[in-house]
């Protein structure tokens, strides 16, 4: 689970870190990268209705919110990362999740 110091709450910098931020996409999911003034990195994770229902959404946005806090903690201060789940990532299966989005935060995290 992601630490409270490293979430992602405030509408305002989700919505900056999608228009302004830096896109990588994989097939499950679309992760944005802001370069911030914030204390340390900052997570935010996007689940729309198109995923699913309300219990799949909750399974899919903890499966990368655990991703996130494996991968990212111990990066560079400063960066909001976003992570918006594609419709496919209901199906994906954790390990091809914690391959794909966890190469895309880590090299968000850690990119110059």
């Amino acid at each position: 689970m992601l630490p409270r110091a490293h979430r992602l709450t405030r509408a305002d910098d989700f919505r900056r870190a999608v228009r302004r931020g830096r896109r990588s996409a994989t097939p499950h999911a679309v992760c944005y990268r802001l370069d911030a003034d914030v204390a340390g990195p900052l997570f935010g994770v996007i689940v729309s209705k198109q995923v699913g229902g309300a219990v799949v959404r909750n399974r899919v946005r903890r499966r990368i919110q655990a991703i996130c806090a494996q991968t990212g903690l111990d990066g560079q201060a400063g960066r909001i990362i976003v992570v918006r789940a594609l419709p496919g990532s209901r199906e994906a299966e954790w390990d091809t999740l914690r391959s794909e989005i966890g190469g895309a935060v880590r090299q968000a995290v850690m990119a110059p």
